[in-house]
């Protein structure tokens, strides 16, 4: 036996389990922020060291509660053992949590320069290429004495909304290099400049220059001017068609996979015209998706024609010719992704249609190609392959993976608050909780593991804290332990 073993009698009867709270994801994110060295940097901004655990708390409590600032309030005074393991024992109400987001982002310039190179030292980044991006959150509001609050083209079709746009520079590995906050209704051609100004501020000096990968709504000829300007490489879809561009059966198309495994089909070639490379690209895929959703319209334009149709036989059905013409200019409107690929023709006599018929335009080679899968990148590297370009477009899909993670699961959309600055905080608060997650996602894919964001809290959920009473024959014990992990908690 151990020679300082205390051994008591023990009321088994008398034994409690008490103050129990969730404890895997909260000493997962501490853990990390750790090794960020967060901390360091916002006390070198100034903020105390009540302040600091409160920031890394609210972080943490974005990224793994992804709540309103009244209901992060409540978990983590009921719920969470966040403020146990920053030996933080003041309540935090959502007003702190306002002006903790305040801070941070009023120091948002040094946080992101320090955050950014620690992401490139502990993970040895190259860094050589970007992804520009942009999108946007809508207001369940009318937000009309907002000055960031506009009414735009929403990403998510929230037309009826007013939004507020945030453009990111992106690396390959997902970890935002810059962030910036727009107006609703600012185009996203006109991001360009000042998202480059953000890449050079944030970069040091020495460092090669970035290839800037982006997607066709940035591509504008004044913005390609602009980037190579400033003497970077760009990789990007071009926002319209070579027309006239036909691939040959004697043209060699070199065919791989995208990440889905389907087949793509490229070709580089120079155009009259252009000094940059273009290449033809075929995707099976993005066929499949196309014809498919054609397919749907074309049914549902068809379906209100016939509805016409039938009318003019029924008992009480429209006839007039032109209240006939009305219903189909009605129908024209509504399903004017297509209708305008139809010639329509109405019969009638008396002033009254008999028949209408409706034939299919043979379509333009434009409208071919986007339905048989057909786009076209653009770069301007002189000397390049297929494969290598694809590689290049293909970090792209980094983008997609970091607004859906911003947007699906840390929430960002849709805003409630009311004031613009504390609409600024709320995003910027969220963007931070994002480098928190992407930081311990990219850890674990190093390692093999390749959970989402929501899988992976929820198995850290399964490890809780609690306080275990033990009533004995000399006194009452109180012992504060975790859950003995299970093995998937273990493996993160």
């Amino acid at each position: 036996l151990p020679p300082l073993a205390d051994y008591h009698q023990v009321d088994l009867e008398g034994l409690q389990v008490a103050e129990s709270a969730t404890f895997g994801g909260e000493h997962l994110c501490r853990q990390v922020l750790d090794k960020l060295q967060l901390g360091d940097c916002l006390k070198g901004c100034g903020m105390t060291a009540k302040q600091v655990d409160k920031a890394r708390i609210a972080i943490a409590a974005r990224a793994l509660f992804s709540a309103s600032e009244h209901k992060t309030a409540q978990l983590l005074a009921r719920n969470s053992s966040l403020k146990e393991l920053y030996h933080y024992d003041q309540s935090i109400s959502h007003k702190a949590l306002y002006a903790i987001s305040d801070q941070l982002y009023g120091h948002r310039k040094a946080i992101d320069r320090f955050l950014y190179r620690r992401f490139t030292d502990m993970f040895d980044l190259q860094d050589k290429i970007v992804i520009f991006d942009i999108s946007n959150t809508y207001f369940e509001t009318r937000k009309s004495s907002s000055a960031l609050a506009k009414y735009g083209r929403s990403k998510e079709k929230r037309n009826d909304c007013p939004l507020v746009v945030f453009t990111a520079v992106i690396n390959s590995q997902g970890f935002i290099k810059h962030s910036r906050i727009y107006e609703g209704n600012k185009a996203d051609v006109k991001t360009i400049e000042e998202m480059v100004e953000g890449l050079e501020a944030n970069t040091q000096q020495g460092d090669t220059k970035k290839t800037v990968v982006m997607d066709a709504g940035m591509a504008s000829e004044e913005n390609l001017r602009f980037i190579r300007s400033k003497g970077y490489h760009y990789v990007c879809v071009s926002r319209h068609r070579i027309k006239d561009y036909e691939v040959s059966t004697t043209q060699t198309l070199t065919q791989l996979t995208d990440r889905g495994k389907g087949q793509v089909k490229l070709h580089l070639f120079h155009p009259d015209g252009y000094q940059d490379t273009w290449m033809y690209v075929q995707s099976e895929e993005k066929r499949k998706k196309e014809q498919s959703m054609q397919h749907k319209l074309h049914e549902r334009l068809i379906e209100d024609f016939s509805a016409i149709q039938e009318s003019l036989s029924k008992k009480g059905g429209t006839k007039r010719i032109e209240k006939v013409w009305e219903r189909i200019g009605r129908v024209k409107e509504k399903h004017r992704n297509v209708s305008g690929q139809y010639a329509i023709e109405v019969e009638g006599e008396q002033g009254k249609a008999t028949h209408i018929t409706w034939s299919k335009k043979t379509p333009s080679k434009v409208k071919e190609d986007k339905e048989q899968g057909v786009y076209f990148l653009r770069t301007s590297y002189e000397k390049t392959n297929e494969k290598e370009l694809w590689g290049i477009y293909n970090t792209i899909r980094e983008v997609e993976s970091t607004f859906r993670c911003l947007k699906s699961e840390l929430n960002i959309r849709p805003v409630h608050h009311q004031k613009d600055e504390r609409i600024e905080a709320h995003i910027y608060l969220t963007i931070l909780a994002y480098q928190l997650v992407n930081t311990i996602r990219y850890m674990l894919k190093e390692k093999g593991i390749r959970y989402g964001w929501n899988n992976i809290v929820t198995i850290m959920s399964t490890q809780t804290i609690q306080t275990i009473e033990v009533h004995t024959d000399k006194k009452n014990i109180h012992l504060r332990k975790p859950a003995r992990p299970i093995k998937e908690v273990q493996q993160i």
